[in-house]
């Protein structure tokens, strides 16, 4: 098969390796598509650490093609989405049903749950992440992280369902359970971003308040419908500017889709007392946050979520119906499709933020 595989820090091309098969618990999926998410772009920066050889892409959609043994509740022929959340069910916070949480995950190790790789290249391993690399036409995933669909949902549309938008909707869906006619000011008005404000204003939010330094992305976000305001600024700008939307009080929620320095601080400045800041996404793994203590004080409230605190099984078919009902325009997001000999072009653009959301059509 042909995957997109780094091989040191900055580095990317496209590779023929052997066909990976499954082993027990596990399902090799048919790809048909694969979202790009800034992790992506992360990890081929070496801004979050991963082993190398590895194959990236950790937003696929595809066809199950073959079954490992003991897997029950998915046949060959499935249409799936491969989730991030790697989940053994078996730990103390699975047994807890926070799944996100799982104590055995392996995400950013490059292997499966089982600490080996299904890849190789001659006699060395080549590792995956988020046990599924799905840069490449096949991908072995575990089967508690494989999520079927409904068959008539188009599955070169919903990849970004995989990691970035289930994030972004959880956030506001499952994790702060935005209340109606609340007030919400997003900081990053890319894929989750966007995804943020998709969750908040289906849960009846009418104030959202979108906050990013790209103008481009802010004018989307407002094309879409998504943003009701939009401020081009930062820091104390951006929170003055927040209030003088929301009566001088501060919004209900803040959700930092960014996680650069200075981006959490910002969120939770933003929200009124008593107000809940959310934490969604981080650039940098050594980004450190700062915060008043007065602030807490009054009751604001600060948490974090991993891939939205989802319920894989549960939530994503949830949005897949939202989608398809015309509630969820997910599709809308995306603004650049490519091939897979394109990935290395998509990641820069990416990076240097030409787009918002863009798709690898395999």
């Amino acid at each position: 098969m042909r995957a997109a595989v780094s091989r040191e820090v900055g580095q990317i091309g496209i590779e023929e390796l052997p066909d990976p098969r499954p082993r027990a618990g596990e399902v090799r999926v048919r790809l048909v598509s694969s979202g790009i998410c800034h992790t992506d772009v992360s990890v081929l920066a070496g801004h979050l650490p991963s082993p190398r050889p590895i194959v990236l892409g950790h937003e696929g959609a595809g066809v199950i093609d073959e079954l490992g043994p003991g897997v029950d509740g998915l046949a060959i022929g499935d249409h799936v989405i491969c989730s991030i959340i790697t989940s053994c069910h078996a730990c103390f916070q699975c047994l807890r049903g926070e799944y996100a949480l799982c104590e055995r995950a392996v995400g950013f190790s490059g292997t499966m749950l089982d600490g080996t790789t299904r890849l190789q290249s001659g006699e060395a391993d080549v590792h995956t992440l988020f046990c599924q690399g799905s840069f490449s036409e096949y991908a072995v995933v575990p089967a508690s992280a494989t999520v079927k669909i409904r068959q008539d949902a188009p599955l070169d549309k919903l990849a970004g369902l995989g990691c970035a938008w289930s994030t972004g909707l959880g956030a506001a869906i499952v994790r702060a359970e935005v209340r109606p006619g609340s007030s919400v000011v997003v900081i990053g008005a890319g894929g989750v971003g966007l995804a943020a404000m998709m969750g908040a204003r289906a849960m009846g939010a009418t104030s959202v308040i979108a906050v990013d330094i790209a103008a481009r992305k802010l004018d989307r976000a407002k094309d879409l419908g998504l943003a009701s305001h939009t401020i081009t600024a930062s820091g104390s700008d951006a929170v003055d500017a927040i209030r003088d939307l929301t009566g001088g009080r501060g919004a209900d929620y803040g959700f930092d889709a960014v996680g650069a320095p200075g981006t959490l601080e910002t969120a939770l400045q933003a929200v009124r007392p008593g107000g809940l800041a959310v934490a969604i996404g981080v650039m940098d793994a050594t980004v450190t946050a700062t915060f008043d203590l007065f602030g807490f004080l009054m009751q604001k409230r600060l948490t974090g979520t991993y891939a939205g605190s989802i319920l894989p099984q549960r939530d994503i078919p949830a949005f897949v119906d939202l989608y398809m009902d015309g509630r969820l325009p997910l599709d809308s997001v995306i603004d650049a499709t490519y091939s897979l000999d394109q990935v290395p072009k998509a990641l820069d653009q990416l990076a240097a933020n030409e787009i918002t959301k863009g798709v690898v059509l395999l």
